[in-house]
This record gives C-alpha cells, structure tokens and sequence, in this order.
C-alpha cells in the first residue's frame, strides 16, 4: 500500500508542478504579447492599457476607473515600424473633442465618454496613434 501511496503522491507532485510552469510560461506570453516588457517608465499616477491590435498607451492625467468602466482602444492607421509602440495618451484638448464628435455621434453608445488621445512623437512630428473611450462596466 505505501509504495502506490507513495507513487501517487509522485504523481500528484508532477502535476502541480507542471500546472505552476504552464501558469508561469503562459504568463511570460501574455506579458511579451502586449509588449509589458518593452513599455517606458511611467508618470506618477499614470496607467497603461495593451491592445491585440497593436494600440499600446500609457494614460497620464486620466483617472484610472478600470473597476467602474471597460476602457477601449481606436487605433489610427501608422506606419508599420509605429504600430507596436508605446504612445502617451492625455485627456483630449478642445479641438480634438470636435474632431471627435462625429466619431462619437455616429456610434452613439450609451455612457461612452471620450477619454484620451494617444501620441507618439517621432522626429519632432506628433503621430496620433489612437483614440482611447470608456463605457459603464456592468
């Protein structure tokens, strides 16, 4: 009897382990796939949100309400060299939330709010990357 007792518990041992290094292996993925590693050092009080499609931000002066609302990700047409890059994305100065207005009018999505414009500055020149909008999380 203890000598199958004793195999199980090997067997058991073998699985729990192999469960940890799945676990650990599908975490490195996941990081690596949304570019966690490759991310630059962030503002006090800031976040940062990674999309599959590539949009990948850093929110500075937006409240981080991720408990309350599901934060969404509009990104722009770049460059292919751009399309994985870290932007900074801020809260959306007065001409900017007219340009989009008509992006938000045609969706017209209760309790969506424009949150933020993601920018990557390349050689001087500022490149809109993305929109960032957010909706009640219910």
């Amino acid at each position: 009897m203890t000598s199958r007792s004793g195999t199980m518990w090997k067997w058991v041992k073998r699985l729990i382990l192999a469960a940890v290094l799945i676990g650990v292996g599908f975490t490195a993925y996941d990081s690596y796939k949304y570019g966690y590693h490759t991310r630059p050092k962030m503002p006090d009080g800031a976040f940062s949100l990674s999309y599959k499609s590539g949009l990948r931000g850093i929110l500075v002066d937006v409240p981080d309400e991720k408990e309350n609302r599901r934060y969404l990700g509009y990104p722009m047409d770049v460059p292919f060299y751009l399309k994985e890059s870290w932007s900074f994305c801020r809260p959306p100065q007065e001409n900017e939330k007219a340009q989009a207005s008509e992006f938000m009018e045609k969706r017209d999505w209760p309790g969506e709010r424009f949150e933020a414009v993601c920018k990557i500055d390349v050689d001087n020149k500022t490149v809109i990357r993305g929109l960032i909008t957010s909706v009640p999380r219910i």
